[in-house]
């Protein structure tokens, strides 16, 4: 039997989820060239990540890392934890699990992270606490991206007020 793969978001597919979720508001989707370096030294970390665990191990720890360092991180001008929430659940359902994007735990220390108040542990704690396996999903990033977004799109509106 192979070894599981994981499929990972890039630098673009992270670039149409902030395009996505700050048209739902109306925001300007934007970013600096420095920032758009940074991303992609966070999709490489993010793939780097747990190379040594099995991919159930990986797959958590890989999403709580790409959550905690896009919302963390403010690399666009507008809608960055929106951007985490979106990003980390279609990783991990892309890679077969599924996590409630409304979940308030999951908000609330999502919204910690963007202000230094919770850990990447702490996120990663609550994360593990929520996921559930699923089947992988066959669709390409922005099918995947699009069924998160098109499930929460009154959520996501919501939290940007």
């Amino acid at each position: 039997m192979g070894k599981k793969t994981i499929h990972h978001m890039g630098l673009d597919d992270l670039v149409a989820v902030n395009k996505a979720v700050v048209a739902l508001t109306g925001e300007t989707h934007s970013y600096s060239e420095a920032d758009g370096k940074k991303l992609s030294s966070l999709v490489k970390e993010v793939e780097a990540r747990a190379d040594n665990v099995s991919p159930d191990e990986a797959i958590p720890e890989k999403a709580s890392l790409l959550v905690f360092k896009i919302a963390s991180g403010q690399y666009f001008h507008a809608g960055n934890k929106r951007t985490a929430l979106v990003s980390g659940v279609a990783f991990l359902q892309k890679n077969g699990y599924a996590l409630n994007l409304r979940d308030p735990a999951l908000v609330d220390t999502v919204d910690r992270v963007g202000v230094a108040a919770a850990s990447l542990d702490d996120l990663f704690a609550v994360i593990g606490n929520l996921l559930s396996k699923t089947k992988t999903d066959r669709k390409g990033w922005d099918g995947v991206v699009g069924t998160v977004v098109d499930a929460n799109k009154d959520f996501l509106t919501g939290l940007a007020a």
